[in-house]
């Protein structure tokens, strides 16, 4: 149950066990988005040796401690934390980590909600209590943990599955569990090969929680950058060292208020930056089609028109209400030439997700539509499309050049 730093050594089993009177719980700080305040706290476990403060971390992350030890040393950061907010009367949320190999091979779910139904009767109200589980050292069967999550939450607790990184994210599994909360880990930002493919994998991750009707909650937040990529990716709550690190003594709610207040702002100046970027590209290409807008449907409209816009674009193609290509793709070679290729006369693009959204969205509004960012199939480069509806019946669609958006990066 705790936090587990890098380069910390693994604790004694024998001498934790020995000395849980000497175990103690940390709080750190959960913000919110949408009030920038403290919502509530990560529990997490201290020992006390020689009078400094050691993270428990090695210790509940070591899968070689019997089961029964950490149990023990479980119950006593709980009864604590909750003994410190019922004193305080503390109305925030509490975080318990919990280990569901512990609940399984000591079958003690009964005994943890028998627990916290006393911690409730003492004052405690379910609705501040989130169970914390981690997926990544999960042994047990996946329908197992879904009846023990199910069970939480038809107790009137919240469950957040915790750890979720993006090299290792399972929308399977996640669904199947439906939790509350999807705690991701940022500190892997830092270490990860390609950038593009942590951002698409939060993108989906951010869209799949939505649609689950789970809450997204960002630890690790090492820094500005890490706080604007959760914020980014529809971040509800926020965590790590970052914003405050573990306190000993609960603190004001709205303590780090100013602070993330004025970070947020600034991303969302430049969120706003970005978008009338974008907003002025779009008319920009807007008014180039509107002088071809009339003009009857030609390949040689479509050719005259990838060579008008040649700085942006490199394929330019016309495709009919049904998604059928009407026109050749006109490709731009690696000599900077404008070449047909008649190959893809006639296919179907349908099928594309967004295609048939954009294509009422040209026929109803006459104007152009920029799509969001994804890969493409053909050279696997980052686009995006920019369309525009030519007469009632044609549709021109131009893929903006990789080199260009790279050069104009508030298209990325």
């Amino acid at each position: 149950m705790n936090d587990l730093q890098k380069g910390e050594e693994s604790l004694d089993p024998l001498e934790v066990i020995e000395n849980v009177p000497h175990v103690v719980p940390q709080f750190q700080p959960v913000l919110n988005s949408s009030e920038y305040r403290i919502i509530g706290y990560e529990v997490l476990g201290r020992i006390n040796q020689d009078g400094a403060l050691h993270s428990l971390g090695p210790f509940f992350r070591d899968l070689s401690v019997p089961s029964e030890y950490k149990w023990e040393v479980d119950k006593e950061l709980y009864r604590q934390a909750v003994k410190r907010v019922l004193e305080e009367k503390l109305l925030s949320r509490l975080f318990f980590n919990v280990d569901p190999n512990t609940l399984v091979q000591l079958h003690c779910l009964e005994e943890l909600m028998e627990l916290f139904e006393e911690f409730c009767k003492e004052g405690l109200h379910r609705k501040q209590v989130v169970f914390e589980m981690r997926l990544t050292d999960y042994q047990g069967d996946l329908n197992d943990l879904s009846h023990m999550i199910m069970y939480m939450k038809a107790s009137g607790y919240s469950v957040a599955l915790d750890d979720i990184k993006t090299n290792d994210a399972n929308l399977d599994q996640l669904s199947k569990l439906e939790p509350n909360i999807i705690k991701v880990e940022l500190s892997d930002l830092k270490s990860s090969v390609n950038v593009h493919t942590y951002r698409d994998v939060l993108s989906a991750l951010s869209i799949f929680a939505r649609k689950i009707g789970a809450g997204l909650h960002f630890k690790g937040i090492q820094d500005a950058h890490q706080l604007h990529i959760a914020w980014k990716h529809g971040g509800r709550f926020l965590q790590g060292f970052y914003l405050h690190e573990p306190v000993n003594e609960f603190i004001d709610e709205y303590t780090i208020h100013p602070f993330l207040q004025k970070s947020i702002h600034s991303f969302i100046d430049m969120a706003h930056r970005k978008l009338q970027s974008q907003i002025d590209f779009i008319c920009w290409m807007d008014a180039k089609m509107e002088e071809k807008s009339h003009d009857v449907f030609t390949d040689q409209l479509v050719e005259n028109i990838a060579k008008e816009t040649h700085e942006a674009s490199f394929r330019v193609y016309v495709c009919d209400v049904y998604g059928y290509q009407k026109s050749p793709n006109w490709i731009k070679n690696e000599d900077k030439q404008w070449t047909p290729d008649e190959t893809t006369r006639g296919k179907n693009w349908s099928w594309r997700t967004y295609f048939l959204a954009h294509i009422m969205q040209m026929k109803y509004r006459k104007s152009g539509v920029l799509s969001d960012k994804y890969r493409d199939i053909e050279t696997n480069d980052l686009i995006r499309t920019y369309s525009y509806p030519l007469g009632d019946e044609h549709y021109i669609f131009i893929d903006l050049d990789p080199v260009f958006l790279f050069e104009n990066d508030w298209l990325l």
